[in-house]
């Protein structure tokens, strides 16, 4: 296995998102296996609740292959060849959990899995590290000290909606959910930023406005040394190109009969290190 350090859960940006936590509990009751009838004793229902940071920034997944070794004709270890381990390095969001009423002990269900790389999901609170991919945990595995992917999972920016299943130990459930604001890092020619999608482009956020796609273009020094990159609007002509540290124009071309274009750099512009529009929050 490769030795990589452990991938650290998302990080939030400087200006109070830090401390920011979003709550979404959607409690479902059920009975025992034997049926609804209550449990002697038993004077609360099974409620589940769950909390995470409200965003997740995160890289595209790695694939990873080891290199091994197999016998000759003769019996010699020598012959080395590749195998392919999987996807890995999805950055990974804490969400605790809290459990009242029913009966325990509790087991939990989180993203379609039962444990983390570090502990199973067990208990009336704990917190679990949550891949940040869009692919439902269900599809991952866990090896060590890492969580990977068999197939390369999805990975974009975006809401993540994380949902979680509890049974306590007459096999009564309930269920819950908490959303997730998923913020992918790109900065590579020929990446495409989606219309409406919160990305961090060398070192900033920058949302994209809905109605177009941007394509990186390249990353270069101009007259007088000013350096920029470009963001070319998919199947337009229209560019822009921004200063990498500022985030702010540097030139545009908007040709005739694209001038619409010019309303959606500026709010292009405008977006530059803000936070994406998260639900029941204001900017």
């Amino acid at each position: 296995m490769p030795q990589w350090s452990r991938p650290p859960t998302s990080q939030t940006n400087w200006f109070a998102i830090a401390t920011a936590i979003a709550a979404v509990a959607v409690v479902f009751c059920g009975g025992g296996l034997g049926g609804s009838e209550p449990i002697v004793g038993q004077t609360e229902p099974l409620t589940l609740t769950l909390s995470a940071s409200q965003i997740c920034e995160t890289k595209p997944a790695s694939g990873a292959s080891a290199s091994r070794l197999r016998q000759n004709a003769e019996g010699e270890w020598t012959e080395r060849y590749d195998v392919f381990l999987g996807w890995f390095r999805v950055a990974e969001v804490d969400v605790a959990w809290t459990v009242s009423g029913g009966a325990g002990p509790y087991q939990l269900t989180i993203d379609g899995e039962k444990r983390d790389p570090d502990h199973e999901y067990v208990g009336a609170t704990g917190t679990a590290s949550v891949s940040c991919a869009m692919t439902s945990g269900a599809q991952a595995f866990i090896d060590g000290d890492w969580r990977g992917y068999k197939a390369q999972p999805e990975v974009d920016s975006g809401v993540k909606t994380i949902p979680a299943t509890v049974t306590d130990a007459t096999g009564a459930t309930a269920e819950a959910s908490v959303d997730v604001h998923v913020i992918l890092e790109l900065g590579s020619t020929g990446d495409i930023l989606q219309g409406g999608k919160t990305y961090r482009v060398f070192r900033e956020w920058l949302t994209v406005p809905e109605g177009i796609d941007l394509e990186i273009g390249d990353y270069e020094a101009g007259d007088g040394g000013t350096t920029s990159y470009g963001l070319h609007v998919v199947g337009r002509s229209a560019e822009i190109w921004l200063d990498p540290y500022l985030h702010q124009q540097v030139f545009r071309f908007v040709p005739p009969g694209e001038e619409e274009i010019h309303a959606k750099f500026d709010e292009l512009v405008a977006s530059a290190g803000r936070p994406p529009s998260i639900a029941g929050r204001s900017e």
